[in-house]
């Protein structure tokens, strides 16, 4: 290649800025470069075979170069040269020998962008405003054969945490997927296609770049066993951009699409309980519960309204009828629970200022007060049965329930394990 690398340094001994006003000389000169380029293009492209890696290299003078690179040669060779590192590199692969993944893959990246350049550049009108393209086989055919590599080195890049390099590449699979459908070459993708879309969501999601997170996300809704997670990337990515109406209307949505994911629910609790706004949760759970009514969440929603307003009469109500629908529900469990134990302790408080000689009505109390730990217990114990590893839900109300039942040996049992866990 010592013939190719002398004729890049001729060329590469003048440049003058494209689009100012030049002189006749100046003009000559830029002739001069220009055939002086496309003879090194010709003569790469001749050499492709011999040393494809040291073409590719050496074709990045005139790619990087405006005198030429609007020419679709300059691209049809340059991607030519990288199609054959890629090749290269594969049948090393197939054969089982050793062979260089990172190049390959950098080379795959650097032809998803050479070849959308060729295809750019051969469908520009001439002078006369006619378009002949010359490289349209050679450009579907390319794509039909590197299509899935671009796929591949996605993956590649993702693993290597390059994440802006792997949404470009997963888009340039949705891309010429696309245009290999169009073309009748193969038929639409529906299994791969959602997948890399879900893999550019994730790409956005790790750069913190929401309007990547947004560019085919609903392609990725298309895929079942992603369209939960995906759905949340997209209200995650309206409400990171400061669209919060959409996110809304989205977490509405959302709390019907996939109900067992309390994203969506405590989303919207939190939304309108910081805006002090508990009517317009009221009014979402009504209709949520009339286009639903078996759906443990909706009817959990009004007892937990009435549960932050303090009104715990009426949570207790609509905690029950949710464990009439859900009998195993955890947080109706939790919350039925824990709203004994406030009841307990308010007409614990009340009756303070009781006589300690009134035994009649210390027994009265107690007798009250334990009506509600007895409420109380059956639900925190099963819960515990339903949910054993979220202490968090049950454990300290169901000691209260121990002590003041004065269960002596499981209230031991639950010191102990609240010690173990470092309570």
């Amino acid at each position: 290649m010592k013939k190719l690398v002398l004729s890049l340094a001729f060329v590469l001994m003048g440049s003058f800025a494209i689009g100012q006003e030049l002189t006749k000389e100046q003009i000559k000169e830029q002739k001069k470069q220009r055939k002086a380029l496309m003879t090194m293009v010709q003569d790469t492209e001749a050499k492709i075979q011999q040393n494809p890696v040291a073409a590719a290299n050496a074709l990045k003078a005139a790619t990087s170069n405006e005198l030429v690179n609007t020419d679709a040669y300059v691209w049809f060779v340059s991607t030519s040269a990288k199609k054959a590192v890629i090749d290269n590199e594969n049948r090393k692969r197939a054969e089982g020998a050793a062979f260089d993944e990172p190049l390959m893959y950098s080379y795959v990246y650097e032809l998803g962008t050479d070849l959308a350049n060729c295809e750019k550049y051969d469908n520009m009108p001439d002078a006369k405003g006619r378009i002949k393209p010359k490289y349209s086989e050679f450009i579907k055919m390319t794509y039909a054969q590197q299509f899935a590599q671009f796929y591949n080195a996605g993956a590649y890049y993702y693993g290597n945490e390059e994440y802006e390099k792997a949404y470009n590449l997963f888009k340039m699979f949705i891309d010429s997927s696309d245009k290999l459908y169009k073309e009748g070459m193969m038929p639409k993708d529906t299994v791969n296609v959602p997948v890399a879309a879900y893999n550019m969501s994730l790409c956005g999601m790790q750069l913190e770049n929401y309007d990547m997170v947004l560019t085919h996300v609903d392609l990725a809704m298309q895929n079942p066993q992603m369209a939960e997670s995906a759905y949340r990337f997209k209200a995650a990515a309206y409400l990171e951009k400061g669209d919060s109406a959409t996110w809304l209307n989205m977490c509405k949505e959302g709390i019907t699409k996939f109900p067992s994911d309390l994203y969506y629910s405590q989303s919207l609790i939190h939304y309108y309980d910081s805006r002090n706004q508990s009517e317009e949760l009221g009014k979402l759970a009504d209709e949520l519960m009339a286009a639903d009514p078996s759906n443990p969440l909706f009817v959990y929603l009004k007892g937990y309204i009435a549960h932050q307003k303090e009104d715990f009469d009426t949570a207790i109500e609509w905690y029950e009828k949710t464990l009439n629908v859900d009998p195993n529900y955890e947080n109706a469990l939790s919350n039925l629970g824990r709203c004994y134990l406030i009841k307990a302790q308010e007409y614990s408080t009340a009756q303070s200022s009781t006589k300690v000689t009134d035994k009649k009505k210390i027994a009265e109390d107690k007798k009250i007060l334990d009506g509600y730990y007895n409420k109380a217990l059956p639900l925190l114990e099963k819960l515990r049965e339903v949910a054993p590893d979220k202490h968090d839900l049950w454990l300290m109300n169901l000691t209260n329930c121990y002590y003041n039942l004065k269960m002596t040996d499981k209230l031991e049992e639950l010191e102990k394990l609240q010690k173990s866990l470092g309570y």
